[in-house]
């Protein structure tokens, strides 16, 4: 029907009422009433219709401002972060491990950590680069070259900005320009560079600078503007219908994996952190289904430097990659490739989950912020299986069809019978993962308390659902007991005197528990020799390397990004932490923003265990010990998703994915040891 005729039909039913209200007499009311209905069914339809066009417009507005706001935002983070800033390239030859940092300061201004920047330097890399602020606010510099006792060579610091003249120091002359200014024992330029010979662990120089301004130019700068607006104009144009129901997880979670399945191809054995006792621990599940005895011969390799095996800790993971690999040999596989197959596959299972079940795209958008994640899936490691039944454990959690819920409703005989046994074992699974995964089952078991008591989703059910859910976990915790009964039946009930015994035994001098603690390994024990918290968490920069460390280190935590790529995901993180807790505690309610702040109080008790086990135990400041944080927010953004804007949770969740997915690239893949093809 074209506008005329809605407009007739509308201007002749207001004539029909008003006539009626009017002189109700002298018309046959019966003919008049089915005249008038039909123009009033007709009226109705007419301006839903209006009602519609209405909508359409106003949404296709808000989408063209969407547009524009995010092509402007796009434009002036490109011009903070990449043209009104000076880029450093720095040519570096160190012995050892080492923090390469460069302090600022304005004119009339001391040195502060505040202005800092920062790359580790390895003796395997030479080249590197970092961001300093705009270098007219730049007086001097304070270049500290290493912080150990001994030599280094620095051949060359490279500043450009745009719109100023470059300040090379590559040659003998420009190198003199560097004022030794303390803990430096000896420095001398040869056809190396400059080298340094350090007096103790803060060997720095300072260079003053005069930076010559040079003319900008302004119309390259919005030529590239202006690419950068079309280029946002396309991705928002080219991927909009993938944003409804999360569409566009899927898709990104089959690219990440094939990365993962060709980081697992080309790196060689022994490349990642601590593969070959992971290795160890899967083949001897190969041929076996008990534990072994602890003091087996047969066993010996898969003991680590600290007289422990994998195989000793309770975990089930390996028990189910050996099987796994077992039949992945029978396809004759690379033998370094074989045991990384398993979590190559269920990063796999998780791609399939989500291309079937919207809520299982929610869970897994905390597993695309980081390439931390993807590598564990990458090679052979306990940690991706924790990860993968945490998820599976999310996923029954958020979604209202699953068949945790249908089993705790009583949907019928299959999901009472299967429910409790698949759902058993599962719980089971993740009762065994590690001991950092502890607050993940404390959060999944308030979000499900909270579900039964202080929601209507079980009004009807709520007496049953608490009963069936005791089973459940009754039936899990007969799991556990199941792998600490076969443990204790192949070893007896002194099976932690016999390992303790073993790591006497087999445990290098740095890390045997009979070495007198000044002749250990100095990072253990920080507590005991008198090291105190602060000088942990300041000096140590206990923080900032658990970040790191969580957010793109490869290899044996050797292969690690630029300064400025963490600055860049430790803000655009912070971005997303505060607009997704703000949207849940702005509009989640009582029930929402109190499993928020369970979940913050629960990080938080799990970073603070993780720093103290740093300072009394083991100084090891790996960013995965964290990982159970991120289903444990899958969770509470299932939970709350309808009060988070979407739109907006995809604009600052979209640079997260792309900074991890440029540093497993161009990081990851092109530094990490290959496997040499004959």
């Amino acid at each position: 029907m074209g506008d005329c005729a809605d407009k007739t039909i509308i201007f002749l039913y207001k004539l029909c009422c008003q006539a009626f209200e009017c002189g109700q007499g002298r018309f046959p009311l019966p003919h008049f009433f089915l005249f008038n209905k039909y123009l009033g069914d007709h009226y109705v339809s007419v301006e839903k219709k209006q009602v519609q066009v209405a909508d359409q417009s106003m949404s296709r507005w808000r989408q063209r401002l969407f547009v524009v706001f995010i092509g402007c935002l796009m434009c002036g983070l490109y011009y903070h972060f990449f043209v009104n800033r000076a880029y450093v390239e720095i040519e570096l030859s160190v012995a050892q491990k080492s923090d390469f940092k460069i302090y600022w300061a304005g004119a009339d201004r001391l040195y502060s950590e505040k202005n800092m920047a920062l790359v580790i330097a390895t003796p395997e890399r030479k080249k590197y680069s970092l961001f300093l602020p705009d270098i007219e606010k730049i007086d001097r510099l304070r270049i500290d070259t290493h912080n150990y006792k001994g030599e280094a060579t620095l051949s060359k610091i490279a500043l450009q900005q745009e719109g100023w003249a470059p300040v090379t120091l590559a040659t003998s002359e420009q190198l003199r320009t560097l004022v030794p200014l303390f803990d430096i024992e000896e420095s001398r330029i040869d056809n190396d560079g400059l080298r340094v010979h350090s007096a103790g662990i803060d060997p720095h120089f300072e260079l003053v600078l005069s930076p010559v301004k040079q003319g900008d130019n302004l119309g390259w700068l919005v030529l590239r503007l202006i690419a950068i607006a079309a280029i946002v104009f396309c991705v928002i144009y080219g991927a909009g219908p993938l944003a409804k129901d999360l569409r566009f997880v899927p898709v990104l979670l089959f690219g990440i994996w094939m990365l993962i399945i060709v980081m697992a191809a080309i790196s060689t054995e022994n490349a990642h952190p601590d593969e070959y006792v992971h290795t160890s621990a899967t083949s001897y599940y190969q041929d076996n289904w008990l534990p072994p005895l602890i003091d087996d011969p047969e066993i010996r390799q898969t003991y680590s430097v600290y007289g422990v095996s994998r195989l000793n800790n309770g975990e089930v993971y390996y028990l189910f990659a050996g099987k796994f690999e077992k039949f992945a040999q029978a396809f004759t596989l690379p033998e370094y490739f074989s045991p990384r197959l398993f979590n190559v596959c269920l990063f796999g299972l998780i791609l399939l989950y989500t291309v079937r079940n919207r809520y299982a795209r929610m869970v897994a958008l905390p597993f695309m912020v980081s390439p931390q994640i993807w590598y564990l899936f990458s090679y052979c490691t306990s940690d991706a299986f924790a990860l993968f039944f945490a998820f599976l454990a999310a996923c029954e959690l958020i979604d209202p069809e699953s068949l945790l819920h249908r089993y705790l409703k009583g949907e019928g005989w299959f999901a009472k019978v299967a429910g409790a046994i698949v759902l058993g074992v599962l719980l089971g699974i993740v009762f065994l993962l590690k001991k950092n995964y502890y607050p993940f089952v404390a959060f999944f078991y308030l979000c499900l308390g909270a579900k039964i008591f202080l929601t209507n989703e079980f009004y009807w059910e709520k007496k049953e659902a608490i009963k069936r859910l005791v089973l459940l976990t009754c039936i899990g915790l007969g799991v556990l007991g199941l792998r600490m009964g076969a443990d204790n039946l192949v070893n007896g009930f002194d099976r932690q005197e016999k390992i303790v015994g073993m790591q006497e035994e087999l445990a290098h001098l740095w890390y045997n528990p009979n070495t007198e603690l000044d002749k250990k390994h100095v990072s253990l024990y920080r507590k005991a020799r008198g090291t105190t918290l602060q000088e942990v968490v300041v000096n140590e920069r206990w923080f900032e390397r658990s970040f790191q460390t969580a957010v793109g280190v490869y290899g044996y935590f050797t292969i690690s990004g630029t300064q400025g790529y963490y600055d860049l995901v430790r803000w655009s993180g912070v971005a997303l932490l505060v607009f997704f807790f703000g949207s849940v505690f702005l509009r989640g309610g009582l029930i929402g923003s109190g499993l928020a702040v369970a979940a913050l109080g629960l990080a938080g008790g799990l970073i603070g265990v993780s720093l103290y086990h740093s300072w009394a135990v083991d100084f090891q400041a790996q960013g995965r010990y964290l990982f159970p944080i991120l289903p444990m927010l899958g969770i509470l953004y299932g939970w709350n998703h309808a009060v988070v804007n979407q739109r907006f949770l995809i604009l600052f969740l979209t640079p997260m994915v792309m900074l991890g997915i440029y540093s497993f690239i161009f990081e990851g893949l092109i530094r990490i040891p290959k496997v040499i093809f004959e």
